[in-house]
């Protein structure tokens, strides 16, 4: 009865998105460009009156060529001063009204970057995991039948001086995911403030596998789901106990920064007592013969580890690309999860694009998304609504074809992955595509590779990880 309450209450769920945001989404992909246009005028307008909008003119710009001609390029650096001092100040900066949260991120002086989000922002974040979750349930037949394993950061991980909280954006997307999919999440919400990395894994391995009907399996880097198989397939015995002991098991109470019991059915219990002395048939496919779909990146580095990911799924089970996502942005969204078809989010953030020409120094003018071309890469600059004008992303996305009259795009890599030794520009994802033709051609199994460039020798070396060498790889 409860099973037939959770698929009718996703199906109108579904139902709901469709009308409100997915409808009105296919309408404005009938004009993308003028969608851009308006979306900078508005942006230009709302702004207008802060400090840094009185400094680049904003009032008086009346087009997209005239913010080019008016506003530059910028990095974080170039932005850190405002973001910073009106977090403290409250003084309008950057932005007409005080941003509500902030994403942190790495940065590349040593001290983190807080990327502003303001309230509108935190709100589209909801609006984008409505429209992903639709795509994904007109796509995937079932996919959200049974329970949901989402593995993110922290929404919130602590406060500036100015009080405002700050996280990470893969936390906001779950928490932003719509109600009927988080409430079928089989990981309770404290376990990722657990600060020790193993118990911490030992648990979400609990968690997982205590889901007997699991469907859909969701984290960025799939690296973190071979993880997890991993802590599995090592620790299986002990999570068998732990599981049929409870809260009571050291494994679930040392330490923890929450109590939930693991709720887990007997027939599943008995289930998991069957695969115990056979660590090496514990694939995803053996573990949750439910499973619908992997969701993750599938680009970049990330495109090294999907070949391995393929082998522990049934060949029916669908991997999802996750998008090209950033702290800066939510960049495209996956309207189509057969083909894997990104399409840059045009109606929520203003997009630029240089054209990247391999062994070329040459840096083209930007353009709009109705100027790309297929096949070709490009540097990414974009406009948000929280105070990011004209911001190097430092990105290169390629273009793989047309939805309606938007491009798609796929992540390559990022912008500085480049080598030059003696003036060959050695791309990340040149070494990306021949190591990836080269493990097709041979059959070799290939878990991990990595290629240094040695200045002395003027020459590289390339090492891989694997499993078994076949007889056909020499």
């Amino acid at each position: 009865m409860a099973e037939h309450i959770d698929q009718a209450t996703i199906q109108s769920t579904m139902r709901l998105i469709q009308d409100r945001d997915w409808f009105p989404l296919l309408k404005y992909m009938e004009q993308p460009d003028t969608i851009q246009r308006r979306l900078l005028s508005t942006i230009l307008s709302s702004q207008r009156d802060t400090q840094f909008g009185r400094r680049y003119r904003f009032a008086s710009i009346r087009s997209y060529e005239e913010f080019v001609q008016a506003v530059p390029v910028f990095e974080y650096e170039d932005l850190r001063q405002d973001i910073e001092g009106q977090e403290q100040s409250g003084e309008l900066l950057l932005n007409a009204e005080q941003p509500v949260h902030y994403v942190q991120t790495s940065g590349t002086t040593g001290k983190p970057k807080y990327v502003p989000l303001i309230q509108s922002a935190i709100d589209w974040i909801g609006q984008y995991q409505r429209l992903f979750s639709y795509a994904q349930w007109v796509g995937v037949p079932g996919i959200y039948d049974g329970q949901v394993l989402v593995i993110a950061g922290q929404p919130v991980e602590g406060r500036l001086s100015g009080g405002a909280p700050y996280g990470s954006m893969s936390g906001l997307m779950n928490e932003g995911l719509p109600q009927a999919i988080r409430g079928k999440s089989v990981l309770p919400d404290g376990i990722l403030r657990v600060a020790d990395y193993r118990f911490k894994y030992l648990r979400m391995a609990a968690c997982a596998l205590a889901g007997g009907t699991l469907s859909v399996l969701a984290t960025p880097n799939p690296s973190t789901l071979l993880k997890l198989l991993d802590v599995i397939r090592s620790e299986f015995p002990l999570l068998v106990e732990a599981l049929a002991v409870g809260p009571g098991h050291p494994i679930l109470s040392q330490g923890a920064a929450w109590t939930e019991p693991i709720p887990i059915q007997s027939d599943r219990l008995a289930y998991l007592r069957t695969l115990l002395g056979t660590p090496s048939i514990l694939t995803l496919a053996v573990l949750w013969p439910e499973l619908r779909a992997v969701i993750t990146w599938t680009g970049g580095n990330c495109g090294a580890l999907i070949p391995k990911l393929r082998t522990l799924v049934q060949n029916d089970t669908a991997v999802i690309e996750m998008g090209y996502l950033s702290s800066e942005c939510l960049g495209s969204l996956n309207v189509d999860v057969h083909e894997n078809r990104c399409i840059p989010t045009f109606q929520e953030h203003v997009f630029e694009f240089i054209e990247v020409a391999d062994g070329d120094d040459q840096m083209t003018a930007p353009i709009l998304l109705g100027d790309l071309q297929q096949g070709k890469k490009y540097q990414v600059c974009v406009t948000t609504r929280s105070g990011l004008y004209r911001y190097a992303m430092n990105d290169i996305v390629e273009v793989t074809g047309w939805f309606n009259r938007v491009p798609t795009i796929r992540f390559v890599q990022k912008g500085k992955g480049v080598t030059n030794i003696t003036g060959e520009k050695l791309y990340e994802h040149q070494v990306v595509e021949a190591v990836e033709a080269a493990l097709r051609a041979s059959g070799f199994a290939c878990e991990f590779y990595v290629m240094l460039a040695d200045v002395h020798t003027a020459g590289y070396t390339l090492y891989l990880e694997h499993a078994a060498v076949p007889s056909s790889f020499s």
